[in-house]
């Protein structure tokens, strides 16, 4: 009985101990945590912050528009001068930033875009903006009585907002809704019904809060 305790506490000791090392080697991802800086080719190798091509040995031509969180790359090359397609990255990280490559034809830039992630967590998130034509109906209006007298559509030009949130977990990306953040976070009922009662008006503001909520609440690590 006694060689059997021995072995029992010996075997928890050994499990706690490989558990305090595990732990030691990861790091939990907070709203703001610098990535590794490098290319990476899929979002496995971003969720393990392990850059398939560390920065040091690329030669990278982008522009950054810190305002806009957008960043537009013109190439990407090894240090030998072989280049790396942009189409065939997931994202890249800059200055601890990751950024996740847009498809194209998402912003009117020529080059190829990448959108900043602002909030990091269990649930990230991110935008950009882009131009879109929509076709409206104006009329005209005579000066004196104020009668219309002509109508007729002509395209219009406006800048769009597009919001998106990307799970950590999954990798899975969703249009930043009331209906698919609350899809994400059923696991916490009480802050999924509190977002889904959310006056239509108080949206665009408490909607986010709702999401920097869940994510202070549950923490997820990736590799130091």
């Amino acid at each position: 009985m006694m060689l059997n305790i021995r072995c029992t506490i010996g075997t928890v000791l050994f499990l706690l101990s490989a558990f305090a090392y595990a732990q030691s080697d990861t790091v939990q991802i907070t709203k703001n945590f610098r990535f590794r800086d490098g290319a990476y080719r899929s979002f496995a190798d971003w969720q393990a912050n392990k850059p398939s091509w560390p920065i040091d040995s690329l030669r990278v031509s982008a522009v950054t528009n810190p305002q806009t969180f957008l960043t537009q790359v013109e190439a990407i090359q090894h240090r030998n001068g072989t280049p790396i397609a942009t189409d065939s990255l997931w994202g890249i990280v800059l200055d601890g930033i990751p950024y996740i490559r847009l498809p194209k034809g998402a912003t009117p830039k020529s080059l190829a875009a990448f959108a900043g992630l602002r909030l990091r967590g269990i649930i990230c998130y991110y935008r950009y903006e882009d131009i879109e034509e929509r076709i409206v109906e104006i009329q005209a209006y005579n000066p004196v009585t104020g009668v219309p007298f002509r109508k007729g559509k002509v395209k219009n030009r406006e800048t769009v907002e597009h919001e998106y949130i990307l799970h950590f977990r999954t990798g899975e990306t969703l249009p930043f809704t009331r209906d698919n953040l609350v899809a994400w976070i059923n696991d916490d009922q009480r802050l999924a019904d509190a977002i889904r009662d959310i006056p239509e008006a108080d949206l665009p503001e408490k909607l986010f809060k709702g999401l920097l909520i869940y994510v202070d609440r549950y923490p997820v690590y990736t590799s130091k």
